[in-house]
């Protein structure tokens, strides 16, 4: 494999703020940025060489954008993987397209986890609210129901109680052809370990942030994690192996799920820059959407180094209240603050509009200014 140099040409399917992210990295080092989604105001099209503005089923087209770029990459998961291996067939795309086949679907991911001997939460694959009772006899209430397609950000899944939420919540995700059950566990912690590999195998690990949800959507992260090493070493380990099982060329990131009695389990795969590793950008020597492009590009992984505490927090179209921004004077008289927006023109409830990371020396310090700045965002 050639190495693939500044000057090149990179596409990217999807133009949402993690292709946004990649695009200024990659420009910044020098290389030429397509993005191909069908939202005419994607975030990313702003910072793009180009963007193919089309549906993503239109397969003359994605093939006209495939041959006018020297690598594929995407940025999220809901892309047909079928399409993203017809590209495959005379285009370098990475990661591949059998490892999106897999991650964007639940049933698959399980599958492919359970069969490799990695940890995952007891679950069962369900077609109907019979199997939904037959699984809480097995597995034991509560449960999350889980759509197998078309899940991030709390979307797709909800929780189950009681054998009467069985209807209810298969109603709830539309009664799917297809859906899994997972046992809901009493958890301690949550993280999630980056890892970039190369062509060659080579690989490099971010620090690990620890992940804080409401809603089950993302709300904040904290780096260090402050999870006993062994914990982290041991889940490197397992992230590592399952992104060599892939054959990974590029970011795979592993959730993880850290039980109350210290056991861990790998909840969901995703083989793209994260949210939880948006600190990388303002805190590590090398970003993760830089070591993206390196990795796929052929070149030298960057040194991750942590170059202090940092906390991440995601903003979200609530904080935009009665059709006014926050006040975004206020919030950067916070010296150790650096925000980003995303430039999406619409704010929703749960909709993620940016983030901001507060840096410092003192893990406490920090968390304090975080209470100051969320005075601010919620106008207290």
């Amino acid at each position: 494999m050639k190495e693939i140099l500044p000057g090149s040409t990179i596409g990217i399917l999807g133009g949402g703020q993690l292709g946004k992210m990649t695009a200024m990295e990659a420009r910044r080092m020098g290389y030429e940025i397509e993005i191909y989604d069908p939202d005419p105001f994607c975030p990313a099209a702003k910072v793009a060489s180009r963007h193919w503005n089309y549906p993503y089923d239109d397969s003359d087209r994605l093939k006209d954008f495939s041959q006018s770029v020297d690598i594929l990459t995407y940025e999220f998961e809901n892309i047909p993987a079928v399409l993203v291996k017809k590209l495959e067939e005379n285009s370098l795309v990475c990661p591949s397209g059998s490892v999106l086949d897999i991650s964007q679907h639940r049933v698959k991911e399980k599958e492919f986890l359970a069969c490799n001997g990695f940890p995952v939460v007891p679950h069962q694959v369900v077609r109907s609210v019979e199997d939904i009772k037959d699984a809480a006899a097995r597995l034991g209430l509560p449960l999350i129901l889980k759509t197998a397609l078309l899940g991030y950000d709390g979307k797709g899944q909800v929780q189950l109680h009681s054998i009467e939420d069985c209807q209810r919540g298969w109603e709830d995700i539309g009664k799917p052809v297809l859906a899994l059950v997972e046992k809901k566990l009493d958890l301690f912690a949550e993280f999630s370990v980056i890892v970039a590999l190369g062509y060659k195998k080579n690989y490099a690990f971010f620090p690990i942030p620890r992940n804080f949800h409401r809603n089950s959507i993302l709300d904040y992260s904290i780096v260090p994690s402050n999870i006993e090493k062994k914990i982290e070493e041991t889940a490197k380990e397992i992230a590592l192996a399952i992104a060599l099982s892939l054959k990974v060329v590029g970011l795979l990131t592993v959730e993880f799920f850290l039980t109350e009695n210290a056991e861990i389990f790998v909840n969901e795969l995703a083989p793209r820059p994260h949210n939880s590793g948006h600190f990388s950008l303002d805190s590590c020597l090398t970003s993760q959407f830089e070591q993206l492009i390196r990795a796929i590009c052929n070149l030298p992984l960057g040194q991750t180094t942590l170059r202090g505490p940092v906390f991440m927090r995601n903003l979200l179209g609530d904080l935009w209240q009665d059709g006014q921004s926050p006040n975004w004077i206020e919030l950067l008289k916070i010296p150790s603050l650096k925000l980003h927006l995303y430039g999406k023109k619409h704010p929703r409830i749960g909709r993620k509009m940016g983030h901001y990371c507060l840096l410092g020396e003192d893990l406490e310090e920090i968390i304090s200014l975080d209470k100051q700045a969320l005075k601010i965002l919620q106008r207290i």
